[in-house]
């Protein structure tokens, strides 16, 4: 019998190991360009060219910076993945943030190689950056709000829940969360679609009720498994009830998210799981 804790190891092992390799090879990568312009080859090339080669050496630091850092998001994403299998928007919001931080990583290394200052950009650009603050200010209060959402996690897609906001005037909103996002609250209330923006449930008085209604589960599935062995095991656990859609694609793996009654047992749901990746291993 093929041991499962050490594949499931070996599989947050591999993420893993890969996050740390685009990260050596893209300092590694800065250092040699950087080093580069500044060799004695290069102190050797006529000065009316040292602004051609600059460029030629930051064109290519920039396309190969920019794949490494998809491979790096990828990497972040596969690795938080496997660690917190219940909710997938975690994981994106920590791939987002390590990609934004890769992105500007590359893009300072660009300008230093260029040789522009970037102080003289952040001065020059601080008006445009106060006018544009206050312009985006709405955007940037819905942005920080999601974020908090994600962390802090008052509630889940799936409950039902009563949000009351002075906002709009002290009205209540109910409905089953259908979607969180970067800037806004989707609920689903019968057959109207209410979308609110997320500054406004930071500071609004939310009640989770514990009503009958939908619940949403994403779980992650090897491709050893199909999408039908896995539809008729949940369809066999559950009388029919519930049902699957494929959500995303991974390298190892993709992710289908499950729809599932409250009423249905979870464990139903449980053994439906389990019953599938057993049969993805014994055909693989």
């Amino acid at each position: 019998m093929p041991d499962l804790h050490a594949g499931s190891a070996a599989d947050v092992k591999s993420p893993r190991r890969q996050l740390i390799t685009t990260l050596v090879l893209l300092v590694s990568l800065a250092i040699l360009l950087t080093v580069a312009q500044d060799s004695a080859f290069l102190a050797a090339v006529p000065a009316k060219h040292h602004q051609i080669v600059d460029w030629v050496l930051c064109l290519v630091w920039f396309v190969l910076g920019i794949w490494l850092v998809r491979h790096l998001r990828h990497a972040v994403l596969s690795m938080a993945t496997k660690r917190m299998r219940s909710d997938l928007r975690v994981p994106l919001l920590i791939a987002r943030v390590f990609a934004a931080i890769g992105y500007a990583f590359v893009t300072l290394v660009a300008l230093n190689m260029l040789h522009i200052q970037i102080s003289a950009i952040l001065v020059g650009g601080a008006l445009t950056g106060v006018i544009v603050g206050i312009g985006a200010q709405s955007t940037l209060s819905n942005l920080f709000a999601g974020v908090i959402l994600f962390t802090l996690r008052p509630f889940t897609v799936g409950q039902s829940v009563n949000i009351r906001t002075w906002m709009f005037s002290g009205i209540e909103y109910q409905g089953v969360v259908q979607d969180v996002n970067w800037y806004y609250t989707e609920l689903l209330d019968g057959g109207q679609k209410r979308i609110l923006p997320n500054s406004s449930i930071i500071i609004a008085a939310i009640t989770v009720s514990a009503r009958p209604g939908q619940q949403w589960f994403d779980v992650s599935l090897p491709y050893t498994v199909s999408m039908k062995t896995f539809g008729d095991s949940l369809s066999s656990s559950t009388n029919g009830q519930a049902s699957a859609a494929i959500l995303d694609f991974g390298e190892t793996s993709y992710t289908v998210q499950v729809h599932v009654p409250h009423d249905i047992d979870r464990d139903a749901v449980r053994d439906a799981i389990a019953r599938a990746r057993g049969m993805g291993q014994g055909s693989g």
